[in-house]
């Protein structure tokens, strides 16, 4: 039968080039997803501070969640000091440095890496020149500074300047690359760490001859509450960016892949049925001259079979390169480090070959089965013809399907917060399923909608082709689906970051009532500059905010074991500065111990209510429980929970403030103001600028999202192509058959033209309207008003390419088809 199966795919050739470069852009995309979910587990950064250490130990850096990924906490957890003198009387250990960094920066702003002498054997650094510091206001620096031993240094930490004597250069070894570094004094490295008796890592050097994993495991086994790290996973300890990253990989990859995989799969179904269905004569005649249904349904796999493997086995290597294009723009995006690593291995690609071959060889199975198993003489009729009705079976999952996608969108009404919105986004795949499977009557509807006016036309191209869509309403069906589900998809990926950015930067607007933010290059804001800023001329008030991210009991989606992070703000003097929309409840009362405000939609998500206790792990992993004293309508725009100023920076590793708000007399000048903040370091903005500067953010988060769907989009437009111009290729019998009756090649042009005109209609029409439900539920959810936010633009942009690609495709395919008949 395998004989019979290659010299039939040599005999057309033409029909299974299209199944191929389906099957072959659906391996390609989805080893690319498979890539960047692996790489979610196993990428990461390179130790480069830290990989002189054979072993770095740190405390646990993630919430452990029973079943699931554990959740990384955002801010450093600390290891007591004792720590290290533990660390260092395990066996095998022969020397172990305890590592603190502190967040400096030089004169013009450029981020310094700073750390304790003792630190620099970690990498290893050596002295070129000079010596080791020993007082508080000495710094070893890297070459990178250009100053050699005893030249004055200006750093600044919090904002604050100190000048330092360079005592000695030092280089790393080759290969490695810190940016900028300074090595200070342990007396002057401890008067700058907010942390007190801690340290944030320890290094080990193994003794000689001492495997570096089972010294690790050693160590873990006899100190308590520590983690070891060894070859590449010691660059997660050193930079937390790696370990945050990869659960955000994970996280966007992982949905990511859910609609790629699903759209691929659909999209390669279509095309196998399309290209069965043209076939159903030759299958018929199989049947007639006394081939076995599944004699025939077995040609019709291998068929099926020999040509998806070849594909997807050649898509996959393609894939490996989206994968790495998708990653620079994730790094380019700022969800991703840029020395992060994407990890590449075999895995993926067999997924997707798996996968893609199953889809295809699933797809053709379906798609034959009623026709090799029909009477050889209905198969016959059936082969020129389209049967009038669908089936019981698939009128009523589309049915169910486009129900349950519409209650699905609706579910925000009832169900506030996150698991509203993921029902609403995700929601938009049960309805174009449902859509699909119910495409036919989709066309009978809207022909009936334009019968009467095609009637009326004494245009024979009209009559022709609104009786070829009457007759053939499932092939037309396979051009409007494909076409209408990249408008859809489209929509909703690009109108939800767009309705969340709206909402946010109104809250945003609205909440700010400080006509300048103040923050310090290269790092935070001091408690004492903040004091200073304070009592500048014309300055009536500053709020000193801090910025972090909590881990918080999920109580929804049966996740009760869960956390989810949520951003928090530390505040104090809110007066005349800003304003959350308090709801119930004072934010004066922060100020007392162990109190927390939230947004109303945490709140209700939580089930908490004001006076109730609410219980959630501060960024270092600290558990707290603290009393709601106030909820507050502007989450979106300002984060879900907020403590006060001072609570919120012991538990940041720098323990500075990320900016101050500043509210000024009327009468203040903004340029005086302007110059007596850069006289003490810092940087002005004025409210618009900060507006400015939070939406350029906002479109920096949302560009990732907008990339990746651009390339699913991508992925969607060739597989359109492919799709119509298989569709309009296998009608040159009839084409050439209304020629010999008389139509001339501008009328069948025309006529082309007429059902290719349909289809884009239809397919912008229902992609639309498809689009509408999860679109509305998405808005309820952020805002509580049912007006998502689209970008006219962006939706003519998506309207106009469909349409393209629509009746470029088809005009093309019905002129080669017309040349070769000639």
């Amino acid at each position: 039968m395998f004989s019979l199966a290659r010299a039939s795919i040599r005999h057309h050739r033409g029909g299974f080039a299209g199944v191929f470069v389906a099957v072959f852009l659906c391996a390609a995309l989805i080893t690319a997803m498979g890539v960047l979910i692996e790489s979610g587990t196993r990428g990461g950064i390179a130790p480069q501070r830290l990989q002189g250490a054979d072993v770095v130990v740190g405390a646990p850096q993630a919430h452990p969640v029973v079943e699931d990924m554990d959740a990384p906490f955002a801010e450093r957890v600390l290891l007591p000091a004792e720590a290290v003198n533990e660390i260092a009387a395990v066996p095998g250990v022969e020397r172990a440095v305890g590592s603190i960094e502190l967040p400096l920066a030089t004169t013009d702003g450029t981020a310094v890496s700073a750390a304790a002498w003792d630190s620099a054997a970690l990498t290893p650094y050596t002295l070129t020149s000079g010596e080791a510091p020993e007082r508080a206001t000495e710094v070893v620096v890297d070459e990178s500074f250009g100053a050699p031993p005893g030249t004055s240094l200006t750093l600044t930490h919090g904002g604050e300047p100190t000048e330092y004597t360079v005592s000695g250069v030092a280089a790393p070894e080759s290969g490695v690359d810190t940016g900028p570094a300074a090595f200070l004094s342990t007396a002057g490295a401890q008067a700058l760490w907010p942390h007190g008796d801690t340290v944030a890592t320890v290094g080990v050097i193994a003794e000689p001859g001492i495997r570096p994993a089972q010294l690790s495991a050693d160590i873990e086994a006899q100190v308590a509450d520590v983690v070891g790290y060894t070859g590449d996973r010691r660059g997660d300890v050193e930079n937390l960016g790696g370990s945050a990253a990869r659960s955000t990989l994970l996280l966007l990859s992982g949905s990511l892949a859910g609609v790629a995989v699903m759209t691929a799969v659909f999209v390669t179904a279509g095309t196998l049925s399309l290209s069965i269905m043209a076939r159903r004569r030759e299958f018929a005649m199989l049947r007639a001259v006394g081939a076995g249904a599944n004699q025939t349904l077995g040609l019709v796999m291998r068929e099926v079979l020999l040509v998806s493997s070849a594909a997807a086995v050649l898509g996959a290597a393609p894939g490996f390169l989206l994968a790495w294009f998708l990653g620079n723009q994730f790094v380019a995006g700022g969800v991703l480090p840029e020395s992060f690593v994407l990890a590449y291995s075999p895995l993926p690609a067999l997924a997707a070959v798996a996968i893609s071959v199953a889809a295809a060889v699933g797809a053709s199975l379906v798609s034959a089965r009623g026709t090799v198993r029909a009477a050889p003489t209905d198969a016959l009729r059936d082969s020129v013809t389209e049967a009038s009705r669908l089936g019981r079976g698939r009128v009523i999952t589309g049915l169910s399907l486009l129900a349950a996608g519409l209650v699905a969108a609706l579910v925000p009404i009832a169900v506030p917060g996150t698991a509203g919105l993921a029902s609403a986004a995700s929601s938009i795949l049960l309805l174009m399923i449902g859509a699909g499977l119910l495409g036919p009557w989709l066309v009978t509807g809207a022909l009936k909608l334009v019968r009467p006016l095609v009637r009326r036309s004494p245009s024979a191209s009209l009559a022709l082709a609104e009786a070829n869509a009457s007759a053939f309403p499932r092939r037309l069906a396979s051009g409007i689906v494909p076409l209408a589900l990249a408008i859809a998809l489209g929509s909703v990926q690009f109108f939800m970051p767009a309705t969340v950015a709206t909402e946010a930067g109104r809250q945003s607007r609205d909440g700010v009532v400080a006509g300048y933010l103040v923050s310090a290059p290269g790092s935070g804001v001091s408690e004492d500059l903040a004091d200073q800023v304070a009592e500048l001329p014309g300055v009536e008030s500053t709020s000193p905010v801090a910025r972090s991210a909590v881990l918080a009991k999920a109580g929804f989606a049966g996740m009760e074991d869960g956390v989810q992070p949520y951003a928090i703000q530390g505040l104090a003097d809110l007066n005349g500065t800003l304003d959350l929309d308090v709801n119930e409840g004072s934010l004066d009362r922060l100020a007392d111990a162990d109190t927390v405000a939230l947004s109303v939609d945490l709140a209700r998500e939580s089930g908490t209510a004001v006076g109730e206790d609410f219980d959630f792990y501060y960024g270092d992993g600290t558990e707290a429980t603290a009393v709601v004293v106030a909820t507050y309508e502007r989450g979106l725009g300002f984060g879900d929970v907020a403590v006060a100023n001072e609570t919120l920076r012991s538990h940041t590793t720098t323990g500075l403030n990320d900016y101050l708000l500043v509210s000024t007399a009327a009468d203040t000048d903004p340029g005086e103001l302007a110059s007596a903040v850069d006289g003490l370091g810092l940087t002005l903005l004025d409210k618009e600028e900060f507006g400015a500067a939070g939406a350029a953010q906002r479109d920096a988060d949302s560009w990732v999202s907008v990339i990746a769907m651009l390339v699913l989009l991508g992925y969607l437009a060739v597989s359109v192509v492919n799709t119509l111009v298989m569709a309009t290729a296998r009608r040159r019998p009839e084409m050439l058959l209304l020629r010999t009756l008389g139509a001339s090649d501008t009328q069948l042009r025309r006529m082309m033209g007429a059902e290719s005109l349909l289809i884009v209609a239809s397919a912008v029409v229902i992609g639309t309207v498809l689009a509408l439900p999860p679109l509305m539920g998405i808005a309820v959810s952020i805002s509580g008003v049912p007006l998502p936010t689209i970008v006219p633009a962006v939706y003519l942009g998506l309207a106009g390419a469909t349409a393209a690609l629509g009746l470029g495709s088809i005009a093309v395919a019905t002129r080669a088809a017309l040349r070769a008949e000639r």
